[in-house]
């Protein structure tokens, strides 16, 4: 389908909905439970984030400067963690650290339920003792009261650095091993939900992302927002497009939240008749129809079983923008009446893994719903976007593991036979393709 786009101008009020920063006591399912996963390195940290969502949600090799937020259920619980990699070097800069606080605390917002370390016994030093404490006050004075330990190595012997440590977090320690449940972590997680009555940590960034938000409303008056529509159903990304111009009349002077709107159709990715280069070039091409970049992706899916042409459009989506486009998607869920049917456990897995937003959408939805929810996800990004550097970024680092890729093949090859060298030299040469 070639790419079609479509434009509104749309100019209003700057009524917005606040969320509330009450949260009832106990938690439910409605209120996922949130975890700061704090660690050294990307490895580690993805290996740890898949074992509690019992999935590959984390990328091993993913940018380890990138915060990133997956969603998930362990057991009937339903889970959001979010994964901070580096913040626990050593070298990091106080600059940093405060930064990627700041964006736990964004992610996590209104509050982390629990802040998990990950230490290992041999590499736990003084240095390290003083970066933990450090990371930990900058997120609140309070911080030990949720949080924990995890070690992911067993011990040769007694790290008195790590004791300290875990003594400080009121002993509260996994050591996590190859016979290890996640349910058996998960509840640990419940015994220091039940020891805060329920409560999230009360964040001392709180205070300067609440300044940053106001700061970002004020600036986003007369901002241009851009949406791009995508999804496999090229029907449904269409009647998208047209029932939000519709219902502005496809007049400039309409008045909807102040915001100037652009809107591109992004064609489907997955199962096309077009080489992977050109399949690059249509992405590419569609977010930088949107300049600076891409605010919101809006993917659309029908509310029904997702078949296997819409997960596989899904899979594509990811594979292709990369994990850094979850935090700018947001899925809208097309209905054909007022009533929003009970969405099923895959349905709701596959939203967990873009993050969790989701919005049902129909001929009779007002957009200024749609716009309510698409505001809160820009006050959540700090009214960042997905640009054309940002997906220039993630092809690089794409090409960076197929170079480690080859050149393990390649090492690889010398130590093998004539036989097994000309079947590592055919792999390599459609690595190379």
């Amino acid at each position: 389908m070639a790419s079609r786009e479509s434009r509104a101008v749309i100019r209003g009020s700057a009524h917005r909905r606040r969320r509330s920063k009450e949260r009832p006591p106990n938690l439910n399912d409605v209120t996922p439970l949130r975890i700061v996963l704090l660690g050294k390195n990307v490895s580690e940290n993805s290996g740890v984030g898949n074992f509690i969502l019992g999935r590959a949600a984390f990328d091993s090799e993913a940018p380890a400067d990138v915060v990133e937020r997956v969603g998930g259920r362990l057991k009937d619980r339903h889970v959001m963690i979010i994964n901070s990699p580096q913040l626990l070097q050593t070298n990091i800069s106080d600059d940093q650290i405060t930064q990627t606080v700041r964006e736990c605390v964004n992610l996590s917002d209104p509050g982390p339920h629990v802040i998990v370390l990950l230490l290992k016994h041999d590499q736990c030093s003084t240095e390290d003792q003083e970066c933990v404490e450090k990371v930990l006050l900058s997120f609140s004075e309070r911080v030990y009261q949720h949080t924990m330990v995890i070690s992911t190595q067993e011990p040769t012997e007694t790290n008195d650095i790590l004791q300290k440590i875990i003594q400080k977090c009121a002993n509260r320690h996994f050591s996590l091993h190859k016979s290890s449940s996640p349910n058996d972590l998960l509840q640990t997680f419940e015994d220091i939900v039940k020891v805060n009555d329920g409560q999230h940590l009360e964040c001392a960034g709180s205070q300067y992302l609440t300044m940053e938000k106001h700061a970002t409303e004020r600036l986003s008056e007369g901002l241009k927002l851009n949406l791009a529509v995508c999804g496999s159903d090229g029907t449904l990304k269409s009647s998208t497009s047209d029932l939000i111009l519709q219902q502005t009349d496809r007049r400039s002077d309409v008045e909807l939240h102040g915001r100037q709107i652009s809107l591109v159709e992004l064609p489907a990715l997955f199962n096309t008749h077009l080489s992977e280069e050109e399949v690059m070039c249509q992405a590419l091409h569609c977010v930088s129809l949107c300049h600076p970049g891409v605010h919101v992706f809006l993917l659309i899916i029908p509310n029904a079983p997702l078949n296997n042409e819409v997960k596989a459009e899904m899979e594509e989506i990811q594979r292709i923008f990369s994990s850094r486009i979850n935090k700018h998607i947001m899925i809208l869920i097309m209905q054909n009446s007022e009533h929003q049917t009970e969405l099923n456990e895959e349905t709701q897995s596959v939203i967990e893994s873009f993050g969790g937003r989701h919005h049902f959408f129909g001929p009779k939805t007002q957009v200024s719903t749609l716009m309510e929810k698409i505001e809160q996800m820009l006050e959540e990004n700090r009214g960042e976007f997905f640009s054309t550097e940002t997906f220039l970024k993630a092809q690089m680092n794409k090409l960076e593991k197929m170079k480690k890729k080859i050149n393990t093949l390649e090492t690889y090859s010398l130590s093998q036979g004539n036989e097994q060298k000309i079947i590592l030299s055919l792999k390599l040469q459609s690595y190379k393709n």
